[in-house]
C-alpha cells in the first residue's frame, strides 16, 4: 500500500504556482513523480495507514480549535540521499511547529507504521515539485536534479499561503487524493 496522509491543501494562488512548476518539469524534463498526489500541499504526517472514522473525528476536533494562518516559503530547497527531492521550503515558526506536533500526537493512536521523516524534530515541512517516477520506483537522478535547479528562480517561490484546512489523504490506486477536508476555524 502507498502511504497516506494528513496535510493542508495549499489555496487557489499557491496551488496555480505548483501546478504550473509541475507542467514545466514535466515538459523540461519528463519529471512526473509528484503526480502520484497532484494536490499541492505540505505534510504533517505520512504512514501506512490510519483507522477511520476515529481519526476522521480527531482531525474535526483539531481543525475546529485551529484557526486558519498564513504559512510562508522561503525559496527552493532539496532533500539528497537515496530518494533526492526537490521543494519549496515552508518555514516552521514556532506556532507551525506546534500545530504538527499536537496532529502528530492526537494521530498516533490511529496511525499504521508512521513515516519517521515526519516526527516532531525532524519534520522538514515542504512542498514537492520533483521527485522519483510516480510509483516511486526510480529515484531523481542527481545531474537531472542539478539541472532542474539550474532553471528555478528561487525568490520566485517566496509566497504567503493561506492555510484553511487539514486534508486525509488516501491511496486509491493509482492516484493519491484528499479523501476528507477539514476547515481550520478557532472554536
Amino acid at each position: 500500500m502507498s502511504p497516506c496522509g494528513v496535510v493542508s491543501l495549499l489555496d487557489r494562488n499557491a496551488t496555480e504556482k505548483v501546478a504550473r512548476t509541475w507542467a514545466r518539469l514535466e515538459q523540461e524534463f519528463g519529471v512526473r513523480g509528484v503526480l502520484a498526489m497532484p494536490y499541492p500541499h505540505f505534510s504533517y504526517q505520512i504512514a501506512q495507514g490510519y483507522e477511520r472514522p476515529a481519526l476522521d473525528d480527531t482531525l474535526t476536533r483539531l481543525a475546529r480549535g485551529t484557526p486558519p494562518f498564513t504559512a510562508t516559503t522561503s525559496g527552493i530547497g532539496t532533500f539528497e540521499g537515496g530518494w533526492p527531492v526537490v521543494y519549496v521550503a515552508v518555514e516552521a515558526p514556532p506556532a507551525l511547529r506546534d500545530l504538527h506536533e499536537r496532529i502528530w500526537n492526537a494521530c498516533q493512536p490511529h496511525v499504521r507504521e508512521p513515516v519517521g521523516y515526519y516526527r516532531p524534530g525532524t519534520w522538514v515541512p515542504h512542498i514537492s515539485l520533483a521527485h522519483g517516477d510516480e510509483h516511486n520506483t526510480v529515484p531523481l537522478p542527481p545531474e537531472t536534479i542539478a539541472r532542474i535547479l539550474a532553471t528555478l528562480d528561487p525568490p520566485e517561490y517566496r509566497w504567503s499561503i493561506r492555510i484553511d484546512n487539514l486534508a486525509l489523504v488516501w491511496d486509491e490506486g493509482e492516484i493519491q487524493r484528499p479523501v476528507a477536508t477539514f476547515r481550520l476555524h478557532a472554536a
